[in-house]
């Protein structure tokens, strides 16, 4: 098969970039001016075409209100000058020669009340603001489809982009919020309000840089900012409700090349505001790997990541796990994931926001989900131990299920201008299944059988997990003297009740010559208990001035962490259940550490400084009950930090971050104590272990061009671990494993990227490029042989999309990915391969009651490590039909997979293995969905609104 060369997609982009960059275009300068020809300093100048108002070019004006509009190309266009308070001034504009300046000169504004009491005002949309450090949208100036949610206005908007996952960019950097009137929607999840809320009730769209909660209540800037979009909505639809629901059923192509019409799909969600409450709905039903929210809130669902620890699912073992590892606990994953295998969703949420008066407010949520998956999985992994090495295969049949219900409550209540309270409180009730039955075989460097191992294994789990928080925040007459007061306590129970069967033979010269066999209970029990206490005093050193002063903050805290665990082992014999005191394990532990330091903070006009130095004291306390053994380490370390912040101008700045943290071993990984409840994978502690020293140095760069549209994020960072901690692992003759954890001399990381996007005007398209390497070194201890590792990963993406989207809306791309492993040994077994993809996405709007849209994906994997090359072209249409009266309803009309080649396939590469996973996955189906809207809202003239709800 040819093998795939990135530089054939890439070389005609560069190529066509090029010609874009050398291109001549015109320039339009001027100066916004008041009736007294004072500058007006913020000012929006727009270009729209004259032919349909699209948006060509933007720009605001600096502090003398001068402005500049580049690379306008040949055309008709109207200029729009607009400013807070005063009236909005156009100017038609004909260019005709592609190099031609136009100067204007000063362009002279009225207040707007000499307007309103001379002419009529009538309506116009002013595309966008910029108000100091806020750029603001108008969505009514955007055009998008009936029935669209807010991700497809935002589609629609300069300046910011939406990937093909949903999550959202601004300026070049990653939302970290989307905020709703100045309020959270369900927690801090982006997606759920972009893709539930309906575009049509939104009237401004504000993206801005959102203080840290400190910086917000003192005023000192400390740079850690986050960048947050907030959707103001329409006066009329604050009081009212509004809300969609779709419904779908379908069928899939079966093994048998039959029909089973099985598949469904359900959703809606609802929303009803007042002037002073938010009460939201959402929930979901289907059995089509349909999820609606981000994996960080299924992990809430979940009950956190303490309830995927499990032992024996992907070995055969029973012991507690240290590592997270989802796809071998059975957790749907995306990308490996939630769309892979066969998942059943089934979820709602509610969220309400109110405003009890203006000193106090309440937000709350709740979530139920329950999510079933079924996923077969065949993986194939190298592993490297030096003369040693072996190839192990793993079949897998699982079937896991998690009931999650989740409750989180914040409460903010001022007490005067001086001081306020938050609390904060979340908790939740877990319940995981999984059943797992699996066969693997392991094969020596000669190809011959070694060992074999047939399981089965069940668990289901119950978790209770508590959290509360109590903020007290009081500042002073003197500006940046405040003091800060948090109590943290948590508590979290979980039961786990497994059976494990496992049958493993052990070969030699193709002859068995060993035979372990286990059938036992296992029942583990996990109780934990948690506070803190934290203090922070700031106070203004030196005399202040405008735009300079700077602080002290002074901060001590506590964190206790004590945990009460039981793991008991029962074999299953001829007699009866056998308690087995071996496997068995109780102990108590008590984490404690105290911490204590001073930061300087420097603010200055351009800049924020912030850089200092915490001590820790740990203490570890640990009792090994059913062997009457104390395991104690006490640690002492200092932990540097420095922030620095400078910001360039609007929508431009620079940061860097050093830090240094300790990672303190675990108990299980110091107590001396052999486990083997896999036969294959045997593990005992270690006591001598010392805790991970890191040292991480980051730093980042942001651009965004407010005359161009032009973004660039670029960053770097850098760690350097002493004392990284490492399992060294050793086989015998047999292929067992044994396993310890040992701290190794060092480990070093180092990554980077950027994206880069900008517009072809002369084609009407925009292109984004981003690029990311990652560079690792460590040791491994292989048979008790050192063994150096280095892994890099590089990845470039490129992808174009037109700008003008009224009838059509395409983007096409591709994606390479470059990988190389080396060993100090083994290096026959040194890794270098190149996977890649490409997609497409279409919507064909050609009128406004149809629609088509199509998206194509095509991902390549070399044959380069695997011994074979893959491809996988996953194609996706739909045709939608707007009906009823004001389009209130819709008909749509979707295949999934047309061409039935679908397939899960995962490969990585870890320190001492490769790995390549396939799982079977929701192949060809095609589904019928029926969507409709009614919202109806107290100040619209009609009583009633009609609003549809597009997927895409």
């Amino acid at each position: 098969m040819r093998k795939f060369y990135p530089i054939y997609f890439i070389l005609p982009l560069l190529l066509f970039f090029s010609n874009y960059l050398f291109s001549q275009k015109s320039t339009i300068t001027g100066a916004v001016v008041d009736t007294n020809e004072i500058g007006l300093p913020f000012a929006t100048v727009s270009l729209l075409q004259a032919q349909d108002s699209l948006l060509a070019s933007f720009a605001t004006t600096n502090d003398e209100g001068r402005f500049v509009l580049k690379r306008v190309p040949a055309g008709n266009y109207l200029l729009q000058v607009s400013y807070i308070g005063f009236e909005t001034a156009w100017k038609p504009i004909e260019i005709k020669n592609a190099s031609e300046e136009i100067k204007f000169g000063k362009i002279k504004l009225r207040p707007a009340e000499e307007l309103l009491s001379e002419v009529e005002v009538t309506a116009e949309h002013v595309p966008l603001r910029m108000n100091r450090d806020t750029l603001e949208y108008n969505a009514d100036a955007f055009k998008v489809q009936p029935g669209s949610v807010v991700e497809d206005l935002l589609k629609k908007l300069p300046g910011v982009e939406v990937e093909r996952d949903g999550s959202i960019k601004a300026q070049g950097e990653q939302v970290q919020n989307v905020l709703v009137d100045g309020k959270e929607f369900f927690g801090n999840d982006p997606k759920i309000a972009t893709k539930n809320l309906p575009a049509n009730a939104v009237d401004k769209v504000q993206v801005y840089d959102k203080k840290s909660d400190m910086a917000e209540f003192t005023g000192i800037e400390d740079g850690r900012d986050a960048k947050t979009i907030n959707l103001e909505l329409k006066d009329g639809k604050k009081n009212g409700y509004f809300g969609n629901a779709s419904a779908g059923a379908g069928a899939m192509q079966t093994q048998e090349d039959g029909l089973a019409y099985d598949r469904y799909e359900g959703k809606f969600n609802i929303n009803r505001f007042s002037k002073k409450s938010q009460l939201s709905a959402i929930g979901m039903l289907n059995n089509i790997n349909q999820q609606g929210f981000s994996f960080d809130e299924y992990i809430r669902f979940m009950g956190g990541l303490s309830s995927f620890m499990s032992g024996g699912g992907g070995g055969g073992g029973g012991r507690m796990r240290l590592s997270f590892d989802p796809m071998s606990m059975g957790i749907p994953m995306q990308n490996g994931g939630l769309d892979q295998g066969f998942t059943t969703t089934s979820a709602i949420g509610l969220n309400l926001n109110h405003e009890f008066n203006k000193k106090t407010e309440l937000n709350a949520s709740y979530f139920y989900s329950d999510i079933e998956n079924e996923l077969d999985r065949i993986a194939t992994k190298e592993n490297i131990f030096g003369e040693n090495n072996f190839t192990s295969e793993d079949k897998e049949s699982r079937v896991s299920r998690n009931k999650n219900h989740r409750l989180n409550a914040t409460l903010r209540h001022k007490i005067d201008s001086f001081q306020n309270i938050i609390i904060r409180a979340n908790g939740g009730f877990n319940n995981a299944r999984l059943a797992s039955a699996g066969r693997g075989n392991t094969f020596g460097i000669d190809g011959l059988l070694q060992n074999e191992s047939l399981r089965d294994y069940g668990a289901n789990s119950d978790n209770f997990s508590f959290r509360s928080d109590f903020t007290y925040r009081r500042k002073f007459q003197k500006k940046g003297r405040a003091f800060f007061a948090s109590v943290s306590l948590g508590r979290e129970q979980e039961d786990r009740n497994g059976t494990l069967k496992a049958d493993n033979l052990f070969y030699e010269n193709e002859q068995i010559v060993g035979e372990e066999n286990t059938d036992q209970n296992q029942v583990f029990n996990d109780d934990a208990t948690t506070y803190g206490i934290n203090f922070t005093y700031t106070e203004p050193i030196g005399k202040s001035k405008k735009n300079k002063s700077q602080y002290l903050a002074f901060t001590a805290s506590r964190q206790n962490f004590n945990n009460k665990t039981r793991k008991e082992f029962f074999d299953q014999e001829i007699g009866g259940e056998v308690f087995n005191s071996e496997l068995s394990n109780r102990y108590d532990r008590e984490y404690i550490y105290d911490r204590g330091g001073l930061n300087l903070m420097v603010n200055r006009k351009k800049y924020n400084l912030t850089f200092g130095t915490e001590i820790q004291h740990s203490r570890l306390n640990g009792h090994l009950l059913d062997e009457n053994m104390q395991v104690q380490n006490e640690f002492t370390f200092f932990l540097p930090s420095m922030y620095f912040n400078y910001d360039f101008g609007t929508a431009k700045q620079f940061n860097i971050e050093y830090i240094t943290s300790v990672r303190e071993p675990s108990l299980e990984q110091l107590q001396p104590l052999v486990d083997n409840s896999d036969p294959l994978n045997i593990y005992a502690g270690n006591p001598d272990l010392q805790p991970e020293y890191m040292h991480l140095l980051e730093g980042s760069f942001m651009l965004f061009d407010q005359f161009t549209f032009t973004s660039l994020f670029a960053n770097i960072s850098a760690s350097y671990t002493e004392d990284r901690i490492t399992n060294a692992s050793s086989i015998d003759s047999l292929f067992r494993q044994f396993i310890t954890p040992v701290n190794v001399a060092y480990d070093y990381n180092l990554r980077g990227g950027f994206q880069f996007s900008t517009p072809l005007r002369p084609v009407q398209t925009n292109i984004k490029l981003s690029y990311s390497t990652n560079w690792n070194r460590g040791i491994l201890f292989i048979n008790n042989i050192e063994n150096e590792v280095a892994r890099q990963r590089h990845s470039l993406r490129i992808s174009l999309d037109n700008r003008k989207k009224n009838k059509i809306d395409f983007t096409v791309g591709g994606r390479t990915s470059f990988n190389k492993t080396d060993y100090s040994i083994s290096e026959e077994l040194n890794q270098n391969y190149i996977d890649g993809s490409f997609f497409t996405d279409l919507i064909v709007t050609p009128s406004d009651k149809w629609e088509l849209s199509s998206s194509f994906d095509y991902t390549i994997y070399s044959e380069e490590t695997f011994g074979e090359s893959r491809s996988i072209p996953v194609w996706k249409a739909s045709l939608t039909r707007y009906i009823l009266k004001n389009k209130r309803g819709r008909l749509s009309l979707t295949a999934f997979d047309i061409l039935n080649r679908n397939i899960g396939i995962n490969r990585n590469s870890q320190l001492n293995y490769v790995q390549e996973e396939r799982v079977q996955s929701l192949a060809r189906h095609i589904m019928l969905n029926f969507a409709y809207s009614i919202s109806g809202f107290k100040k619209d003239n009609g009583g009633i609104e009609i609003s549809i709800d597009r997927e895409r």
